[in-house]
């Protein structure tokens, strides 16, 4: 198996003064800062107290920005740093041109997702998102993340007809 690394950070802050609307709103700081994930998991800690956990996943050269937000945004007194090793599959990006359908009305769009090493294929995210709002703009109609993200990985996986361009229909 050809498994890769490169060096990390996750950092790990527990704040039980803010609430879920302060919460929220760090998230997107932290990305914007170089984080590469952020998890925000809500726990009880002494005397009860509501709290969150978070855990931010960065590359070392993102730490002195990260480490403003959780001070100044999460206006913690103390967090801990902890030194990671990743570990991953390479992936390259696949791009498949596809029809959306609804009734006697289509679009084209480009479908976008990951394929790793070892054969797994996935949508990206902003790129379903992309396509839900697409969907709306068209149509007129909602339809589901869940749906759209299945339909798309199953394009993305290659099932159908190689040599047509493959139709979502809605």
């Amino acid at each position: 198996m050809n498994i890769h690394s490169k060096e990390g950070l996750i950092f790990i802050a527990q704040i039980d003064h803010l609430t879920g609307e302060c919460i929220g709103q760090v998230i997107d700081l932290f990305y914007q800062a170089g984080a590469s994930n952020v998890q925000v998991v809500p726990t009880i800690t002494k005397k009860n107290r509501p709290a969150y956990m978070f855990f931010i996943d960065c590359r070392p050269k993102f730490a002195d920005a990260v480490e403003r937000i959780i001070a100044q945004e999460l206006g913690s007194g103390g967090w801990h740093c902890i030194n990671t090793t990743h570990r991953y599959q390479c992936n390259e990006i696949i791009q498949k041109t596809i029809v959306v359908e609804h009734g006697m009305q289509s679009f084209l769009f480009t479908a976008e997702g990951k394929r790793f090493e070892y054969g797994s294929v996935r949508p990206e995210h902003e790129n379903v998102a992309v396509l839900k709002q697409k969907v709306r703009d068209n149509f007129d109609m909602s339809i589901s993340y869940y749906e759209l993200y299945h339909a798309v990985m199953s394009v993305l996986r290659g099932q159908g007809d190689e040599n047509e361009t493959p139709v979502i229909r809605i």
